[in-house]
């Protein structure tokens, strides 16, 4: 009865959250886009294509892997924090030395700016793992939606703002990143983890076991929904693409919205129910 409520409280959190955040995320994205033109879009839609893929790796699956764990030592955790660190810091090299190479797979030279600014964020996310984990072990989801909603918030305040300036393609670049900025400082507000990350990873290997499985079905899905954009991007340009990806991300919200509330409540749920068979 216990886990109940608390699904049933998360639930509620959950849900209102998006739903007080998503208001107004979708009417700033309506002046958004009436000020930025196709091809900012179609721009971070072709960016989006690595990132989004090097963020299925940020993390190997760890943050599920951690939610899942039946205990939880000081030093499993600080043995993740440093794994996750290693991986964000690697990507974020990756993505800067690679950015040449995908501005010229899609033939648009202002990519190799967009793309290492765009990875800032992995720098950032080095610090959302943990902290994240221990709320959703807690299902602590009202600390989740209070932290989602001031990041969401930010997120399009800035991007109107730097739109209304006249920034074009940099204003959903430095808005996507303040969102995350504010996001990360917010919950390590609410559960900080002041340890010293660990580089030994003896006796981690159940978890990262698990995590594989779960970057495994991630780069799967990924391949999968992903296809489009890239064909589009490559094949017809930034500018389609961009109608696109607007369309795509309208049509898709009210299916997203929903499944992310169901998926962020249910794995820490079951979790907790993992020995009960019945």
């Amino acid at each position: 009865m216990e886990v109940k409520s608390k699904v049933l409280h998360g639930l509620r959190w959950t849900a209102g959250g998006k739903a007080a955040s998503q208001l107004v995320s979708w009417a700033i994205t309506l002046v958004v886009v009436r000020l930025l033109r196709p091809e900012d879009y179609g721009l971070i839609a072709m960016a989006t294509v690595f990132i989004a893929f090097c963020l299925l790796l940020n993390e190997l699956g760890l943050g599920a892997a951690l939610v899942q764990a039946k205990e939880l030592t000081d030093r499993v955790l600080r043995q993740a924090f440093g794994l996750v660190l290693s991986i964000n810091f690697s990507l974020f090299l990756i993505l800067v030395l690679a950015s040449p190479l995908i501005a010229d797979m899609f033939d648009e030279q202002r990519l190799r700016a967009i793309v290492p600014v765009l990875a800032l964020q992995f720098l950032i996310m080095s610090f959302f793992v943990v902290p994240n984990s221990q709320l959703q072990r807690d299902m602590n989801f009202k600390a989740i939606s209070v932290v989602g909603i001031a990041a969401d918030l930010s997120n399009g305040l800035v991007t109107l703002a730097l739109a209304l300036l006249g920034m074009g393609v940099w204003s959903l670049v430095i808005g996507s990143l303040s969102g995350i900025l504010v996001r990360v400082t917010g919950l390590n507000i609410v559960s900080p983890f002041l340890k010293r990350p660990s580089f030994n990873f003896r006796g981690f290997r159940e978890f990262a076991k698990f995590g594989g499985y779960i970057s495994l079905n991630r780069i799967l899905w990924y391949f999968y929904s992903q296809a489009d954009v890239f064909i589009i991007g490559k094949v017809l340009g930034k500018t389609l693409l961009g109608f696109y990806s607007i369309a795509m991300h309208i049509a898709s919200l009210p299916m997203n919205k929903v499944a992310s509330i169901l998926n962020q409540v249910g794995l820490p749920a079951y979790a907790k129910l993992q020995d009960n068979k019945e």
